[in-house]
């Protein structure tokens, strides 16, 4: 069986290559909220680490007390990682905890040099302290994380380690070894030996979480338009056909207002593209004032939008048009140069039971559009088929 020292000096190697991947992803363009605390906690344990397998041949102060600080801050950073990467305030009773556990670990640390007796408590504090980010990581990977099974599996493992720090410390003052740290046991080769595995987990759950941010943030700008914050046309093929299936299932019929902008060109030759782009987005939010929750409001490219209304009727679809484009024509966009007058044409469209996909009633729709701006613009044309 190998000597303790060398089997921390194994679990200090462990944490230098999770330490250097964490600084790697810190600084490359895959870096995310959580990083850094998590770099930083790598960065604790490791300097824990090497500080305990020199135990003996540096000062008592640095192998005993700054030890156990350091890996008190490791687990206390990898928590406001947790909470940072979920978008959880550092609020002040989140630090005050985090002073209050550092604190007491330095003061009982400290105290046990001097006072033998004061090791007991040192234990029990160590114990608690460890074991309560442990929970509070699980507490956070657990409820903010439930949809992705990496933060599930890292919050079981937060669970355990805590567990497993507890027992530690019951091993210890069970077997009265307080000062016989180096002396290899069963009870000692199982805690490096569940550590060593809990930093490789954990350095590759977190490199997990991070990916799978990456891939959803991935997939929500690829169905997402980046100027207006709406879904895009690529989003509305991907949906198209659940809302044409359930129609037909319900006999309901879905409705479509096809929107553009009057006159958009002049407003982008007159004051330039970046106060076309305001105006842009000055109407979508303005649109979306009009809509119900059950509404959809996508940018089909330029200055064209489109609403699918589920469960419509002819004339509730008529009236929302007619709602949209006169809230439209009385909130014009305010500029510090001026104030920009906009209108809105509006093509309708109903889907028909003779239709194979909602691509048929999105094509009447557009058609439909072409006659509102063919007749005058700043006005709501429903397809003949519709009515």
């Amino acid at each position: 069986m190998l000597p303790t020292r060398e089997l921390y000096a194994s679990l200090a190697v462990t944490a230098a290559v999770s330490t250097a991947a964490l600084f790697w992803l810190q600084h490359s363009h895959f870096s995310t909220k959580g990083v850094r605390w998590w770099a930083t906690a790598m960065s604790s344990f490791l300097l824990s680490l090497v500080l305990i397998a020199f135990r003996g041949f540096i000062p008592p102060f640095l192998s005993k007390v700054l030890v156990n600080i350091c890996a008190t801050v490791g687990y206390l950073c990898f928590w406001y990682g947790i909470r940072a990467f979920f978008n959880r305030p550092l609020n002040f009773y989140v630090i005050a905890c985090g002073v209050l556990l550092t604190s007491t670990t330095a003061i009982v640390s400290s105290l046990s040099l001097f006072l033998p007796q004061f090791i007991l408590y040192k234990i029990i504090t160590l114990s608690f302290n460890y074991s309560i980010p442990n929970v509070l990581s699980a507490y956070e990977l657990l409820r903010y994380g439930r949809h992705s099974k990496t933060a599930k599996y890292l919050g079981y493992m937060n669970i355990a380690s805590a567990f497993v720090n507890f027992m530690h410390g019951v091993l210890i003052l069970y077997t009265h070894s307080f000062n016989t740290f180096f002396s290899t046991g069963v009870g000692t080769l199982v805690y490096i030996l569940w550590s060593n595995g809990t930093l490789l987990f954990t350095t590759f759950g977190l490199i997990m979480l991070i990916v799978e941010e990456l891939n959803a943030k991935l997939a929500q700008q690829a169905v997402e338009d980046p100027l207006t914050g709406l879904f895009n046309r690529r989003a509305l093929n991907e949906v198209s056909s659940t809302y044409f299936t359930k129609s037909q299932q319900k006999e309901k019929r879905v409705g479509l207002l096809m929107l553009d902008i009057d006159h958009f060109k002049v407003v982008n030759d007159t004051y330039g593209h970046a106060t076309g782009d305001l105006l842009l987005k000055h109407f979508a939010n303005e649109v979306s004032c009009c809509l119900r929750a059950t509404d959809s409001l996508y940018r089909m490219g330029g200055e064209e939008f489109l609403v699918i209304i589920p469960d419509c009727s002819a004339a509730v679809l008529q009236g929302l048009g007619e709602r949209i484009r006169a809230h439209i024509e009385q909130t014009p966009l305010v500029m510090p140069h001026g104030t920009i007058h906009n209108t809105v044409s509006i093509g309708c469209s109903l889907s028909c039971a003779s239709d194979s996909c909602l691509d048929s009633a999105i094509e009447r729709a557009d058609t439909a559009l072409y006659l509102a701006k063919e007749n005058g613009r700043n006005r709501v044309t429903m397809h003949e088929v519709a009515v």
